[in-house]
């Protein structure tokens, strides 16, 4: 008897703790859970339309006028933008970091955040701090309201980021087409069935002519660089778009290296030696 009294009460001993450990389950917080890496930025790329953009005394601003508008340099000048100094910027959206510390852990001298090389704001965000390289390759020192973190930005690497890198260097922008172009010894413009000729007619092949007109419209410096005033233009290109102002460039050098100056920006294009004949003598090799 006292065996099953005593079998008894071990039983509801048990049951009583299962009770508590299912209460206490319960009544418990939760325990910490396992999270991803801080995100420099947790704002969506759809959600902004204006990026500001300093680096040491130049303020750089770019807007769009809504999600699906291409973006836009505003600020120091009105131009199209480059394409990789604009990726770069963006990427900071949703990239999760490497490592978090505390804002004041390691110091300055090594982030290189006393004098940041980027300040980027997203719409009217806080500004996020671009610091030094990491300890890691394509890594960055970034600061942010709350952290300091460590994060991959390969896509900063190798730009320059004076006001004149981001401008795009295409001589025609992406969404524009060529109407007519005014070179300083001739006039390529189209018929009414859509082909390109020249004016004066009989110097260049119809073929020719044409090569011209796409080597225009895929044109692309290799640098853009604020003008140099103490040279005086040669001779103006005239572009001539679809729906769009036309626009003006002066010939800076055309030997041994191509320069081209679009006044109203105030930056010259610098374009290879081998570009000339293309572009403007409507010259290329087998045509």
């Amino acid at each position: 008897m006292r065996r099953r009294l005593a079998l008894i009460a071990i039983l509801l001993l048990v049951l009583a703790g299962l009770a508590a450990t299912l209460w206490w389950s319960y009544r418990a917080p939760p325990g910490p859970r396992t999270t991803q890496p801080p995100r420099i930025s947790t704002l969506a790329p759809t959600r902004v339309a204006r990026i500001r953009v300093r680096h040491g005394s130049d303020l750089i601003m770019l807007q769009r006028d809504g999600p699906q508008a291409p973006w836009h340099l505003t600020a120091p000048v009105d131009a199209p933008v480059d394409r990789l100094h604009l990726q770069a910027v963006l990427s900071l959206l949703g990239r999760h970091a490497r490592h978090r510390y505390a804002p004041d852990a390691i110091d300055p001298a090594t982030t290189g955040l006393k004098n940041p090389a980027l300040v980027v704001q997203f719409n009217r965000q806080t500004p996020i701090d671009i610091g030094g390289r990491g300890p890691s390759p394509g890594s960055r020192y970034v600061r942010t309201p709350h952290d300091l973190l460590i994060a991959a930005l390969p896509d900063l690497s190798g730009l320059q980021w004076g006001w004149t890198h981001w401008i795009s260097p295409a001589l025609v922008p992406p969404h524009r087409q060529l109407k007519k172009l005014v070179l300083p010894h001739f006039t390529l413009d189209r018929d009414t069935h859509g082909d390109w000729h020249a004016q004066p007619a009989g110097q260049r092949s119809a073929a020719a002519v044409a090569a011209t007109r796409q080597a225009w419209q895929r044109a692309r410096a290799l640098t853009v660089v604020p003008a140099n005033q103490s040279r005086q233009r040669l001779a103006r290109v005239t572009l001539v778009f679809e729906h769009s102002p036309p626009r003006h460039l002066d010939i800076i050098e055309r030997a041994p290296n191509l320069i081209l100056r679009d006044p109203a920006l105030g930056v010259d294009y610098h374009l290879a030696g081998n570009r000339i004949g293309p572009l403007l003598e409507i010259r290329h090799p087998g045509l």
